[in-house]
């Protein structure tokens, strides 16, 4: 390569030459002739050489056409040297010689041997040559250093070596077979990390920034960093991010190195050189002429003699961008100045605005939707035509956008026009697919074997034909069965409804419960319309449902007596069908910041149900409740939750009693935990006298009309998508309505991991019993679950 740099500076100085002596005496020299010198063993037709030149026989000879003549040879990566050479023919033309070496061409895929850690596919994609590539020594080599990277950096060989060799195929000069030779040596692990110059940081803090687990996380002791030259340049940053974010400012982080020790093994050592930790002396801002400086200094976080962190300094200059960004001043920079004061270890920070100028919004226009429709888009931005282009407002629109489901990439810029101080909005989407398939199988405590399907489209157009794609409203076909259940749901949105934030939804359902006493079949469809209400995340529903209801196999249909006072009678089959109509209202309220696996926040709501009466139905009756789930974040990602509810069902009207299909029931799943599934709070008895005088009693749970219900979890991040947890649960059910009785409450304690499997996911808990409600309840330690927690 650097024979042909020589060349082409050669050319070029002769070239001036001619072209200096064509100043002071022209013309210049002609071309008279254009020679092909074709080198070494591989044939390549003159013809071709030719096809990519631009000099030509009788014109003047130019400098800068000969030189791209050859970088166009170059380019073709057929040949492996070019060189042009000019000949003086007479006092006024020269010659030009093209001397050119082509590349042999691979006849067959790549021959490997010796690659026992590396599959063929993975060396091969690496090698990238496939039949037909031009090859040779020097490419073959930048090939072979990829794979010997590989080994070395990201699987851990690092005495990994690659050796290749041509060879030529009979009767054809032109093609070789290409065969490799790996000796991957000794995979050695890293043993131990070395920090030096860390003189203000433990070392162990620094392992906690690298992302290393402690000895006694399990998840270590099955998958160990292999370090990587990717994961240690993240180290790199990750470590050097920490230090500045204390004040080390100048805090300089060399790329952690793999050694190898004596003993074989790796070390990785990482070089810091940490200077001086910084505190704010003052901060200011210079170039404002819009707003006065005490306005602005109100958006910086820093103060004086705080820490002067880089993440405080990046973050005042973010927000006083977003201060003019949000009036319209676009193209705002506002650039940090940091100067050190003395050998105080303080720091001067100058935030030096340039400010843009006012522009406002002529049109907005959407670009890259194919099926999506421009309303279903425009409806969720924040800005409208007319107003001043509000940076901060188009940011968070892109972010609702993302949010939708829809796609997979908006950006928003904008386009000139006309007017100096007038803009066209753009957003530009990347559509992605909004439809969903989903087959699974799975195991619980209740159902024991299940499976599931479930059929959804995100982004559904009932008027769509032929695609049904685009209108943004929801559709989900699910069915679900298992040993003791069985659901078939059909369940439609429209998110704006007559093109308002008004949410209307229907459901088909189809229903079946087996329970140790009796089945429950419900079939029915239920309409909710919902609203959005002032403030972050508050919303109100209003649902009306209609559904049949039969109670069947009945187990017993004996006489049954409370186990506790009044000693009622019960028969649970006093009613086996029923019409059920009711109409109920929520109001919630959710500022999570996930509602799958929260981390943070709270949600609450509470709620109220009617049926029958002006409604009509078969049954009289009606239902409260409240409940609240709070997220505390702790340290090291650990999360402390909490969840509170009271729920109370009552008859009315011409109803004496609730049925027991409508009744409240605790324990197991998601409830108590460690108790039998429905077993906590009242029961029936029934006593059986044999002929021989002896007795047996068999016991059911009756349900109750009054709950309360709390569960307390620790949640300890393992790995990603693996939780552990621990938990308290206590409750209990009351037979009437509005009755509480503190002191029998059921008491639980345990733990578990959770699987946070996208679409799937598994909780599996064991459960201790502190206190029973009764002591007819029965246990169940173990709890498998799937679905999310509370």
């Amino acid at each position: 390569m650097r024979r042909i740099v020589c060349r082409v500076l050669m050319t070029g100085l002769v070239l001036g030459c001619m072209a200096g002596q064509a100043a002071e005496s022209p013309p210049a020299p002609v071309v008279e002739q254009i020679r092909i010198d074709i080198q070494g063993p591989v044939p390549i037709a003159e013809s071709w050489v030719r096809s990519f030149l631009e000099t030509r026989e009788g014109q003047p000879g130019n400098r800068e056409q000969l030189s791209r003549d050859v970088r166009s040879l170059l380019d073709t990566e057929r040949l492996s040297r070019v060189t042009a050479e000019i000949e003086p023919v007479g006092s006024e033309s020269v010659r030009v010689v093209f001397r050119v070496t082509a590349r042999a061409r691979l006849a067959g895929p790549v021959e490997l041997e010796g690659n026992h850690r590396l599959g063929d596919s993975r060396v091969r994609e690496l090698l990238e040559l496939r039949p037909g590539d031009p090859v040779d020594d020097e490419m073959l080599a930048v090939r072979a250093r990829k794979v010997e990277n590989e080994y070395r950096l990201n699987r851990r060989y690092p005495d990994a070596v690659m050796h290749w060799q041509m060879l030529p195929v009979a009767g054809n000069p032109g093609l070789v077979n290409v065969a490799f030779r790996i000796e991957e040596g000794a995979r050695r692990t890293v043993s131990t990390i070395v920090f030096t110059g860390n003189e203000r940081a433990d070392a162990r803090s620094l392992r906690k920034v690298m992302g290393i687990r402690p000895w006694w996380n399990p998840i270590r002791w099955f998958k160990r960093t292999s370090w990587s030259i990717e994961e240690r340049a993240t180290a790199r940053l990750a470590i050097r991010d920490w230090y500045r974010d204390r004040g080390f400012l100048d805090v300089q982080v060399m790329t952690p190195d793999l050694e190898l020790t004596p003993d074989g093994h790796l070390r990785l050592r990482v070089e810091i050189v940490e200077g001086p930790a910084y505190r704010f002396e003052s901060l200011s801002i210079q170039g404002n002429r819009l707003f006065p400086e005490t306005l602005l200094t109100s958006q910086m976080r820093g103060k004086a003699g705080g820490v002067a962190a880089a993440s405080v300094i990046r973050g005042s200059a973010d927000s006083i961008r977003d201060f003019y960004g949000s009036r319209g001043y676009v193209n705002t920079v506002v650039r940090p100045a940091v100067d050190p004061v003395g050998t105080g270890g303080t720091v001067v920070v100058r935030f030096e605005v340039t400010e843009g100028e006012r522009v406002s919004i002529r049109n907005i226009r959407i670009r890259g939707n194919g099926r999506t429709r421009d309303k279903v888009i425009r409806r969720e931005l924040l800005v409208y035509p007319g107003e001043v282009y509000n940076e901060v407002k188009i940011r968070t629109s892109e972010r609702i956008l993302m949010n939708l489901g829809y796609f997979g990439l908006v950006r928003s810029y904008p386009e000139s026009t006309l007017a100096p101080d007038v803009r066209d909005l753009v957003f530009d989407v990347e559509e992605k697919r909004t439809g969903q398939f989903m087959v699974g199988a799975g195991f619980s405590s209740i159902d024991n074997v299940m499976g599931f399907m479930e059929v959804g489209q995100g982004n559904f157009d009932i008027r769509g034909w032929p695609y049904f794609t685009g209108a943004g409203q929801k559709l989900k076909l699910r069915a679900q069965a298992g040993s003791r259940s069985t659901l078939y749901d059909l369940n439609f949105v429209e998110p704006w409804f007559l093109d308002r934030r008004l949410s209307l939804g229907f459901d088909l359902y189809h229903s079946k419960v087996n329970y140790t006493d009796y089945d429950v079949k419900r079939r029915g469809a239920a309409t909710t319309l919902g609203k959005a209400l002032p403030g972050r995340g508050n919303r109100m529903s209003l649902t009306y449902r209609l559904e049949s209801v039969d109670l069947s196999d009945v187990a017993d249909t004996n006489a049954y007596v409370y186990s506790k006072p009044p000693f009622d009678t019960m028969y649970f089959d006093q009613d086996t069908h029923w019409v059920n109509s009711l109409v109920g209202i929520t109001l919630a309220h959710d500022a999570r910041d996930n509602p799958m696996v929260a981390t943070r926040g709270k949600r609450m709501s509470v709620s109220a149900e009617l049926h029958g009466g002006p409604v009509g139905g078969d049954i009289d009756s009606y239902g409260l409740a409240a409940e609240s789930s709070w997220y505390l974040p702790l340290w090291r990602k650990h999360v402390l939750s909490a969840r509170l509810k009271y729920e109370v069902v009552d008859a009315y009207g011409t109803s004496d009693d609730v049925p027991v299909s409508e009744r409240l029931f605790l324990g197991g799943g998601r409830t108590l935990r460690g108790f039998d599934f429905r077993e906590v709070g009242p029961k029936v008895v029934r006593t059986i006298t044999a002929s021989d005088g002896s007795t047996s009693q068999t016991v059911r749970p009756a349900g109750g009309q009054s709950l309360v219900l709390g569960n307390v979890e620790y949640w300890i991040p393992l790995v990603t998508g693996i939780r552990f947890a621990t938990f308290f649960d206590v409750g209990n059910v009351w037979r009437d309505a509005y009755e509480l009785h503190p002191d029998d409450l059921a008491m639980s304690y345990g733990m578990g991991i959770r699987f946070d499997i996208p679409g799937f996911p598994i909780r599996i808990d064991r459960g201790w019993i502190l206190e029973k409600d009764d002591p007819l309840t029965g246990a169940d330690e173990w709890v498998f679950w799937i679905g999310y927690d509370f």
